[in-house]
């Protein structure tokens, strides 16, 4: 019973601390990222789904892929991370039934 709580403590911090993380990179970082997908010209300017110009040449260009790149691997290991918590706390309820 007391690892069911543990685990059930442990689920609400990592929502608490997920939810704003992946708010952020749909929100500003996957739509800046992808209005820079095409441009390869030096100097281009794409426009994200919020209608924002953004600038896809030189350092702009590879910050926003660096960030990208690390921040999708910080939601997929979070995602798996709670996928794993929500199958031990469905196991556990399984168990003690």
């Amino acid at each position: 019973m007391n690892k069911l709580k543990i685990l059930k403590a442990v689920k609400i911090i990592l929502l608490t601390i997920y939810i704003p993380v992946l708010l952020f990179y749909s929100g500003i970082v996957l739509p800046e990222y992808l209005a820079c997908v095409n441009c390869n010209s030096e100097g281009a300017m794409g426009t994200d789904i919020w209608g924002d110009e953004v600038q896809c040449f030189g350092e702009s260009k590879v910050f926003g892929e660096i960030i990208f790149q690390f921040l999708s691997m910080i939601v997929v290991g979070w995602s798996v991370v709670l996928i794993i918590v929500f199958f031990f706390i469905h196991h556990l309820k399984k168990t003690l039934k």
